[in-house]
């Protein structure tokens, strides 16, 4: 991904989004090169562009991933956010392409796996990603605070004898 490829990349994100009937879509331009580049990227994206297809648009394909830089095994784990092909680029083995730079990207990184959330009804996605050797993990759930739960959550006052929070800033290491 190079800054140049922004607003394309912005682009497949909003469709990605839609298809997967997300709402509140924020991300500008500005956005993902602040977050996307500089001395600690927040996300990273593997593209590709229209020569590896018929398509129109500029670019065809993304695989945009982000780290979780702290593990119980010291090591990163790497999340793939979003993969996205578009329709009339699809069937060239673009998107196994991009999952195939993401894992030499994940394996000369340190990474030991790749994770990612797949919609239940997106069987397309689940045989492809079954093709490539992924399996969905059959000991995790995902679990969501939505806004008024979070908001209800937040509003209750906590007492200061039970809890604390630690950091490194207001602990004493020496």
């Amino acid at each position: 991904m190079k800054p140049s490829d922004v607003s394309e990349l912005l682009r497949m994100m909003r469709v990605h989004v839609e298809f997967e009937r997300g709402t509140d879509f924020r991300l500008t331009e500005a956005e993902l090169l602040s977050r996307g580049f500089g001395p600690s990227p927040e996300f990273g994206a593997f593209v590709a562009d229209r020569a590896q297809s018929n398509a129109p648009a500029d670019l065809v394909g993304m695989a945009v991933y982000y780290e979780i830089p702290f593990m119980h095994t010291l090591r990163p784990y790497l999340m793939l956010k979003w993969l996205h092909v578009d329709p009339k680029a699809r069937g060239i083995r673009i998107g196994e392409q991009l999952m195939r730079a993401l894992a030499s990207h994940a394996v000369e990184t340190g990474h030991d796996q790749i994770s990612w959330f797949v919609l239940p009804d997106n069987v397309r996605a689940q045989s492809f990603y079954q093709r490539l050797g992924a399996s969905e993990d059959p000991k995790w759930k995902r679990w969501t605070l939505p806004p008024s739960s979070l908001r209800k959550l937040s509003s209750v006052q906590l007492s200061s004898s039970v809890f604390h929070e630690d950091s490194a800033s207001d602990t004493d290491l020496d």
